[in-house]
């Protein structure tokens, strides 16, 4: 047997990360779901340098407090205003935050609040200190402003809106406190010409970043892929099986399993060969795939000439109807086969649908619908079985042919 053709992106229309790299995602933003998936990625790989950002800001937000009261004697009601009110209790809830164990959960939408906080507080409390003997003071902004980018766990857009409202809270406060036009002009080209930098080199670096997580995320679907068909391998639709099982038994849902298997394939591999039997279950896999488009469905190759769907959350008629439709489809690619009644390639589907609970095992409802399509197989094949099994007790074991 020759060996299959190389599996290419282009061969996995369902994968989101497929449809994510030919998109390009130009907005730099996936679709809901693989963002957020994106976002968990991100944060993890982020989160020592998340750490250090706020440890330093803690730090140096004290450093400041105490630089003001003592050295520049400022009232201590005005710096609990700004740097001890705001600043410090703001970087050590983001500190503690990034070491919690809800890191995942909370970090995000508390950096998405108190970031831009942080940073407006900081430029206001600078531009009343704004002096030319104190530039340090105001060059702590255009180093915030690198950091929100690198440092930050922020995204992109997310960076950028807060540096810009950084610099716009700055440019309000200096004319605010009565400062020359020539100076908010300098220090906003100054801080702007930061953040442009910073936003340039940053969105290089979440563009790579992104296309990199894609690409682990593709590499791991084809490993779980069929290299023939394109469709989950055996393995793959197992772990994802017992997920879904897992979840009916929660939601209280029923499943559906359909058992494809394409009749008479022997003969045509020994009339047609096996680059013909190739092309055949490639084309047929395709079909099958069209039959699971939903979030919640499967559809794998079973082994063989024989796949399998299961379908979450549908009602009898539906599932009876998809079956159907699905083995219609099958005989109208017309795939020529003398060895076959119907003259093209046909399919025998078996079906059986389940309530998951204490009485039905995974293993189970795969085999009544093993047991469907040895029934319509012996029916004739090119045709369906249906086993409804939701609100019955039933048991499995041996195989029964009298099915």
């Amino acid at each position: 047997m020759h060996p299959p053709e190389p599996l290419e992106h282009h061969a996995l229309p369902d994968s989101a990360y497929a449809q994510e790299l030919r998109r390009g995602f130009p907005e730099l933003c996936f679709a809901p779901d693989l963002e957020r998936i994106f976002q968990a990625f991100q944060l993890k790989r982020a989160r020592k340098r998340v750490r250090f950002l706020q440890l330093a800001l803690g730090l140096l937000a004290i450093a400041a407090a105490v630089d003001l009261t003592v050295l520049d004697a400022v009232p201590l009601n005005e710096v609990a205003l700004g740097w001890l009110g705001v600043v410090i209790p703001a970087c050590l809830a983001l500190a503690l935050t990034s070491w919690s164990r809800l890191y995942q959960r909370l970090y995000l939408p508390a950096a998405r609040l108190l970031l831009p906080v942080i940073a407006a507080v900081a430029a206001i409390g600078i531009a009343d200190r704004h002096t030319g003997a104190q530039p340090e003071l105001f060059y702590f902004l255009t180093s915030l402003s690198m950091a929100m980018f690198f440092l930050g766990g922020l995204r992109f857009r997310e960076a950028l809106l807060t540096n810009l409202f950084m610099a716009g809270t700055l440019g309000l406060a200096l004319a605010h406190a009565g400062w020359p036009a020539a100076v908010i002009l300098y220090s906003l080209t100054v801080l702007i010409i930061t953040t442009a930098g910073g936003a340039f080199v940053y969105q290089g670096v979440e563009r790579q970043l992104r296309t990199s997580f894609l690409e682990r995320g593709l590499l791991g679907e084809m490993v779980a892929r069929d290299g023939l068909t394109g469709l989950k391998n055996r393995g793959a639709f197992d772990d994802d099986y017992a997920r879904l099982w897992q979840q009916a038994l929660r939601d209280r849902r029923p499943l559906a399993l359909l058992l494809i298997d394409v009749d008479h394939f022997k003969p045509y591999n020994d009339r047609y060969g096996h680059q013909a039997g190739d092309r055949a279950l490639r084309r047929v896999a395709q079909v099958v795939q069209r039959f699971a488009r939903r979030p919640l469905d499967i559809a794998a190759r079973y082994g063989g000439e024989e796949f399998l769907v299961a379908l979450y959350d549908l009602d009898a008629g539906h599932v009876r109807e998809i079956a159907e439709q699905l083995r219609e489809s099958i005989q109208g690619l017309g795939i020529q086969h003398d060895d076959s009644a119907a003259g093209v390639v046909t399919a025998s589907v078996g079906v059986a649908i389940v309530s998951p609970g204490p009485d039905c095992s995974p293993e189970g409802a795969v085999q009544m619908a093993d047991e469907a399509l040895y029934a319509a197989k012996r029916g004739g094949r090119n045709g369906i079985r249906l086993v409804d099994c939701c609100g019955v007790s039933y048991s499995t074991g041996a195989f029964r042919r009298s099915a």
